[in-house]
């Protein structure tokens, strides 16, 4: 009799359990509470994933910048220290690489147009259509080794060991010291030139070109395009 009893109600707990399961299988109770689970665990994932976000903006933000703005006066000795490497450092600019020159300095904004045009009007001459291709130094040693043995007293010498000192310092042009000794040179060579020295068409080409490049380089010192200086200069020289 007890076991009969027993029975029936394991029978009744286990109709009574069933019932449950498929009343909350029914109204999706299970399957909300595994949903619910997921999505607390992906709010967590995209709260972690944008506490992360705004640590690398803040990095981002206030990381410093790697770039450091020049002065234009810095960017202009900057442009002239390439050009000197790429024209001077060698020891080999010769009369032919005077066009070059001039429009390198043109186009880098180290000469501007109107100064590229007084410089025409004063006189500087670009090489013929065959120029010298030997070096200005070489020209330099050659003429200084020649008047030391005919002419130690001469003038020129200063002159060219002056002009020497200018085109090894070319990065340097754009120095008032370096500018003003250059228009010094090109004064002296522009009075010896007119003097109407005895020489071979080789040789005025040369020195003619050694006069332009001083010219040049006169030009490119900082005063010299701020105030005009060297303009009257050149009128003067060439009276």
């Amino acid at each position: 009799m007890l076991d009969a009893e027993l029975l029936t109600m394991n029978s009744l707990l286990n109709a009574l359990n069933l019932n449950r399961s498929s009343v909350a299988d029914a109204y999706g109770l299970s399957s909300k509470k595994t949903d619910t689970s997921k999505t607390d665990t992906s709010n967590t994932k995209s709260s972690t994933d944008a506490n992360s976000s705004s640590k690398d903006t803040s990095k981002t933000e206030t990381k410093p910048s790697d770039e450091i703005a020049l002065s234009p006066r810095a960017l202009r000795a900057q442009k002239i220290q390439a050009m000197s490497k790429d024209f001077f450092a060698d020891g080999q600019f010769s009369v032919s690489d005077i066009p070059a020159l001039v429009s390198r300095l043109q186009k880098d904004g180290i000469l501007s147009d109107a100064q590229v045009e007084r410089l025409s009007q004063n006189g500087i001459n670009l090489p013929s259509q065959k120029p010298s291709k030997q070096s200005l130094q070489d020209f330099i040693d050659d003429e200084l080794k020649s008047l030391a043995e005919k002419s130690p007293n001469s003038p020129m010498i200063n002159t060219l060991v002056d002009a020497k000192n200018v085109l090894s310092n070319m990065d340097d042009a754009q120095s008032p010291v370096l500018a003003q000794k250059a228009t010094k040179v090109f004064g002296q060579l522009t009075d010896y030139l007119n003097s109407n020295p005895t020489l071979s068409d080789s040789q005025k080409q040369l020195w003619q070109g050694l006069k332009s490049t001083m010219q040049v380089a006169s030009s490119m010192g900082m005063q010299q395009s701020a105030s005009g200086q060297l303009s009257s200069y050149l009128a003067l020289a060439k009276r």
